[in-house]
């Protein structure tokens, strides 16, 4: 039997958070701020789509220098990331102008 080749470039999960009334959602979903749950080590390409007129949004996960650009207004950023491999069960990412409001938990699977 011969061994299983691995590619070095793994393909990236893509995800799409949607923001609208001070909310984050997953496109398709009407679950406020919802839990993005990710396999260790995994790669992650992630759109935040800012749909509220007006309001400045980003995405932002702090400890892991994770972030998009403020979209100041309807738009849209792209980050691509790779989840720790060894970290810990749970952190949470925010909206930097709006973390008191604007936040979710990560569940690291």
């Amino acid at each position: 039997m011969l061994p299983r080749i691995v590619s070095s470039r793994e393909e990236a999960r893509t995800i799409t958070l949607v923001v609208r009334n001070m909310t984050y959602y997953l496109e398709g979903s009407d679950t406020p701020n919802p839990s993005l749950k990710f396999a260790a080590g995994e790669q992650v390409h992630l759109t935040l789509r800012n749909e509220d007129p007006g309001m400045s949004h980003d995405f932002n996960i702090r400890p892991w220098n994770v972030s998009t650009k403020i979209l100041e207004g309807k738009g849209q950023d792209t980050v691509t990331f790779q989840v720790p491999s060894r970290s810990e069960g749970l952190a949470s990412y925010t909206c930097t102008p709006h973390s008191a409001m604007m936040t979710g938990n990560i569940v690291i699977e």
